[in-house]
């Protein structure tokens, strides 16, 4: 259900009749590509404000979407004059010629367009990755800087790796790998300053763990005077269970009144095996607030939240919560009557973007959560845009009532397709006089 920015502009294009999609057949120059498909069109037919756009890797030295001005058509030949491209793009290349908005124009607007289309789309969000009365900051290790940095954790020595791949993750869509060198993963009041309010609790650590290796995996917790242990994780290449009636890979602790530090680790001891960790938890009473401004809810409000029955229950529904505070800051506070350490699943919707590798992206190879036939309202957006919001093309003369009445069009056509295609809203629970 995702759309390339590029389809989306070629989608745009071809509503806003500026569409013209063809193969170079022959190898042209630097300020040149040639197609004879081209001897069909009139010379002016290319317009002061044409663009060529190459969309296929370019045999010479040209760039991929390299996008140059066009000044003349010699239709005799079929030949295009352009400005200079970084290299010769070649014969057997895809391009495309933009006549009324340039490539970068289109683009623009579509990014906009992304986000101005909320409420009518938007990206569904619905995540249970958060447990109830976690102290832990990413406990799931869902936020990473790159695909070897958790951005709420610290690794030492150990190389960490963001895994993605069933089976090796239990809890939302990531695990860490530990591998290659032994080391540690750990948080601390320097990456999360809440656990300082730890200070002569006693607490529970646990964690889902796998690991190949006998007297590799386990868990500490430190407060800078005292470091207590759990077992090895057994080296059987299988997850553990989060259930602390029949899975002993936890560790309990009392704080010391005056710590200088207090530390959660996870020990990768054995440099030749290979270990993962999900669904990391510290329980204590009372409990920590829970960071929801990483999930993509607009504003940060979720529509619902629901806890589990028990530990892992697949049983549905789940229970709804229906007193729960937010605060400015992003983060959610669950009310005591609540039972600690089950999962939560919050519902909601966010703003669309155009995106790559996770991180909003203006490259021609991001993509946006969004397909047919809600496709049609972010390209009448995005026409809206180009007609309202940028400078007057400088078009020929008598063509600016065209232009004025493409503005009353586009008004028209984005509101009916919103109407249309909109999204329906995920069910949102009623709070009883709770901010």
């Amino acid at each position: 259900m995702t759309t390339t920015l590029l389809a989306a502009e070629q989608a745009l294009s071809k509503e806003l009749g500026d569409f013209w999609s063809s193969t170079t057949t022959g190898a042209g120059g630097t300020t040149s590509l040639v197609d004879t498909a081209l001897i069909s069109r009139a010379n002016d037919w290319i317009t002061d404000e044409t663009w060529a756009f190459l969309v296929e890797e370019p045999t010479g030295d040209a760039a991929l979407y390299d996008e140059r001005k066009v000044s003349s058509l010699d239709n005799s030949t079929g030949t295009l004059t352009t400005l200079a491209f970084a290299g010769t793009p070649g014969s057997g290349i895809d391009y495309e010629l933009h006549r009324l908005f340039s490539p970068s124009e289109k683009r623009r607007a579509l990014v906009w367009a992304a986000k101005n289309v909320f409420p009518s789309c938007f990206q569904e969000v619905w995540n249970e990755e958060l447990v109830c009365g976690n102290w832990l900051n990413d406990g799931s290790f869902e936020r990473w800087t790159n695909t070897s940095t958790p951005s709420q954790w610290t690794v030492a020595t150990s190389t960490a790796t963001q895994t993605q791949t069933s089976p090796y993750y239990k809890h939302g869509a990531t695990s860490i790998k530990l591998s290659t060198l032994a080391g540690t993963v750990k948080q601390g009041i320097t990456k999360f300053d809440d656990l300082k309010l730890l200070q002569g609790k006693q607490v529970t650590f646990s964690a889902q763990g796998w690991c190949d290796t006998a007297s590799c995996l386990r868990l500490a917790i430190y407060d800078g005077t005292t470091r207590t242990y759990s077992s090895y994780r057994t080296g059987d290449s299988t997850w553990t269970e989060h259930n602390p009636r029949n899975d002993s890979f936890y560790v309990s602790a009392q704080i010391g009144y005056n710590p200088t530090e207090i530390t959660f680790e996870i020990y990768h001891d054995v440099a030749a095996g290979v270990s993962y960790i999900d669904d990391a938890r510290v329980i204590s009473q009372p409990r920590g607030r829970l960071y929801v401004g990483h999930l993509g809810l607009a504003k940060n409000r979720p529509h619902s939240i629901c806890i589990e029955h028990y530990y892992c229950s697949t049983e549905e529904p789940w229970i709804k919560i229906f007193d729960y505070f937010l605060d400015k800051d992003g983060y959610l506070y669950i009310p005591t009557n609540y039972p600690s350490d089950r999962r939560l699943r919050i519902r909601g919707i966010g703003y669309l973007d155009f995106l790559a590798s996770g991180v909003s992206s203006t490259a021609w190879t991001s993509t946006i959560n969004l397909d047919e036939p809600q496709l049609k309202i972010l390209v009448a957006e995005a026409a809206l845009y180009l007609y309202t919001q940028m400078s007057l093309p400088n078009f020929e003369s008598g063509t600016r009532e065209q232009y004025q009445a493409m503005i009353g069009f586009w008004k028209q056509e984005a509101a009916e397709r919103r109407a249309k295609y909109g999204m329906g809203s995920p069910p949102a629970t009623i709070h009883y006089g709770i901010n």
